[in-house]
């Protein structure tokens, strides 16, 4: 009996401790849940992906700004007469050259600049809207030394660009917005990777301090807009740089600041042409830093620091003013010259009929003394 009943006291045991085993997981796991839904509530996982709120993409934001300020510009050249084959076959046709460009809207009454090589040699141009709408253009004026134009349309209240004279930082995000290959409105971007690019000769056009970026840059962006991160116009691309027979984009273009291009673009409205103060003279800074290099040149150099004149033109206000080649400037309005740019600057910010103070050392007899300088106006084609 004793042993009977042990038997069947140990079914009983099992049935217990199965029933209290049971009991305690279903609490551990019902804790270990609830504390998982909160740390998924409250604790966001690092992988989980970012999505960009509207607003927050300021690049699609700047190139919003901007697209409805840049036209595309259609030409069509002087007509011309196809020649026959070498065997003769070919029957001569009237050949009308065409050519894609883009322009900017400067003013809300319908001036719009783009570059001089885009309209020279045009009998007709033609701008598109970014609504589409098309109409002819009246040429303003041209400019082949900066390689600038404004043209017009009969039109008021056009979306004009807010233009950024601030000189940009190397690396700075920008946006080239233009009529890339002929395709239409074209948004790129880049950094830019250089500025003051000084006389720099793509394909026969000279720029001068030209804006170098990466954004990629075609045929057909020329007289497009180069934008800050702000929608801000910084520069008129002009130009690139390419290894391919076509011109492609190999991360090398080029665009002309925004402060030449808007102080060309009012000489032209205001004049029809761009009147530049002019001196005459061509000159070549010396300094500490490059006498040395210079000096196995060109030979002996004036022992004093500035702006070397190289040539004084004929009939010049320089030649006027009794200066000589290797006369140094070491001095213009009181200011010294402390790089290239110091006099250029200084001049274009003349008047024509401006009194110019110079500081010069001169060569036949090695004294200084102060000259005035009356600004001319630059002969066309200098």
């Amino acid at each position: 009996m004793v042993e009977e009943q042990c038997t069947m006291k140990k079914p009983i045991s099992y049935v217990i401790v199965f029933i209290l085993g049971f009991t305690v997981c279903a609490a551990i796991f019902k804790w270990s849940t609830k504390s998982a839904d909160i740390a998924t509530v409250n604790t966001p996982t690092s992988f989980s992906p970012a999505i960009a709120r509207k607003g927050d993409d300021s690049v699609a934001v700047a190139a919003a700004k901007v697209e409805k300020s840049v036209v595309n510009i259609d030409t069509e050249g002087r007509p011309s007469i196809s020649q026959p084959d070498i065997f003769g076959f070919m029957t001569p046709q009237e050949v009308i050259p065409k050519g894609q460009a883009s322009g900017v809207i400067i003013r809300k009454d319908g001036y719009i600049l783009t570059n001089n090589h885009v309209i020279a040699n045009t009998s007709k141009v033609y701008v598109t809207l970014w609504n589409n709408k098309r109409y002819p253009a009246n040429i303003i004026g041209r400019d082949s030394k900066s390689d600038l134009a404004v043209i017009k349309v009969k039109e008021n209240n056009l979306p004009a660009a807010t233009i950024n004279e601030a000189a940009p930082r190397v690396g700075d995000w920008v946006i080239a917005i233009g009529n890339a290959l002929g395709l239409g409105t074209t948004v790129t971007v880049g950094v830019v990777s250089a500025t003051d690019r000084g006389q720099l000769n793509i394909e026969g056009t000279i720029l001068e301090n030209a804006i170098q970026t990466d954004a990629a840059i075609n045929r057909g962006n020329s007289g497009g807009a180069l934008a800050d991160i702000n929608g801000n116009i910084i520069g008129i691309n002009t130009a690139i740089a390419s290894t391919s027979p076509g011109g492609g984009s190999i991360g090398i273009g080029f665009a002309i600041p925004s402060k030449t291009a808007k102080w060309v673009a009012d000489q032209i409205i205001q004049h029809g042409k761009v009147v530049r103060p002019w001196l005459g003279i061509s000159y070549i800074e010396i300094n500490g830093s490059n006498r040395q290099a210079l000096q196995s040149q060109l030979g002996q150099l004036p022992p004093v620091d500035g702006a070397m004149i190289r040539e004084v033109m004929q009939g010049s206000p320089a030649e006027k003013a009794g200066l000589a080649p290797l006369d140094v400037i070491t001095k213009i309005n009181g200011k010294s010259i402390t790089n290239a740019k110091t006099i250029s600057e200084t001049v274009q910010k003349s008047k024509i009929g401006d009194i110019i103070d110079l500081t010069v050392w001169h060569a036949r007899n090695s004294k200084t003394s102060r000259i005035a300088v009356r600004a001319g106006e630059m002969p066309a084609g200098l």
